[in-house]
């Protein structure tokens, strides 16, 4: 004998636990019409392809979009991800030496703006 109930088990992101979820229209999710078919994908990027469905979680009635997507699409963007991350760290530190070092700068500038003065000072006494 079969026992069914009434969905899949999937973590609900208002529940934020695994619970049971029953499959239901995309479009009545997101009220767009286009969404009541399950296959997608970009068209500036049809590389990028999913499929996806609308879930009712059984547990608080809250209703999502879940996409199944190829897995390495989904390391790809990780490792973007982590790439991105990188390049933001690295921009952060080059303002905050760029800074440091600007003010470095300025402080050089006016020392030797001094020698200069010195030096027109000591031409104009000999």
């Amino acid at each position: 004998m079969r026992v069914t109930k009434g969905g899949t088990d999937m973590f609900c992101p208002s529940c934020k636990q695994v619970t049971t979820c029953k499959a239901i229209p995309a479009a009545q999710v997101t009220y767009d019409p286009s969404d009541y078919g399950q296959r997608k994908y970009y068209t500036k990027h049809e590389d990028i392809n999913w499929f996806q469905r609308g879930r009712e979680c059984l547990s608080c009635d809250h209703q999502f979009v879940t996409a199944e997507v190829d897995i390495e699409f989904l390391e790809e963007l990780v490792e973007l991800r982590g790439a991105l991350s990188t390049i933001k760290a690295n921009a952060e530190a080059y303002i905050k030496e760029s800074s440091a070092a600007s003010q470095s700068l300025s402080k050089l500038s006016k020392s030797l703006s001094v020698l200069r003065a010195l030096k027109v000072y000591k031409s104009a006494k000999g």
